[in-house]
């Protein structure tokens, strides 16, 4: 498994930080590797929404649809998308902080069957997708 973490402040309240974050179309954004997203279903987000996202990785365009998987309002949200090759995996969490809330982002990319033995690969990639998106995050979170 190849992950990739990181700790933000926020000056948002709990509840606009997780709803920014768990409607993907603002992924774009602050993620320069998302080259478009598209929400596949209408209303308030919910368990079981769901985004397309077409993303580059290794030169190549992804279409991967994730979904809410879990979502406690005010806390945290999970965003997970499966290919025949990988399971990618987003976890917001929000906490009290000193001047706001405090967001802990976390990716995970899982290898499938035989494709686990790419999970080096997968670290290198989550890795560097991470570094080029957390500080377009770290601004977004900053209003």
């Amino acid at each position: 498994m190849a992950r990739f973490s990181f700790t933000a402040p926020s000056t948002f309240s709990a509840g606009d930080a997780l709803a920014y974050l768990a409607d993907m179309q603002n992924a774009k954004s602050w993620d320069p590797s998302i080259s478009s997203v598209e929400r596949l279903d209408d209303g308030d987000l919910r368990l079981g929404s769901s985004f397309r996202v077409i993303l580059s990785f290794s030169g190549r365009d992804l279409d991967l649809t994730y979904h809410v998987t879990e979502l406690t309002p005010g806390q945290s949200v999970t965003l997970r998308a499966e290919s025949p090759l990988f399971i990618s995996q987003d976890v917001v969490r929000i906490s009290e902080g000193d001047s706001g809330v405090n967001v802990h982002y976390e990716a995970t990319l899982t290898g499938r069957g035989f494709a686990r033995a790419l999970d080096p690969f997968f670290h290198l990639s989550i890795n560097h997708f991470g570094r080029q998106a957390a500080p377009h995050l770290r601004v977004a979170l900053q209003p």
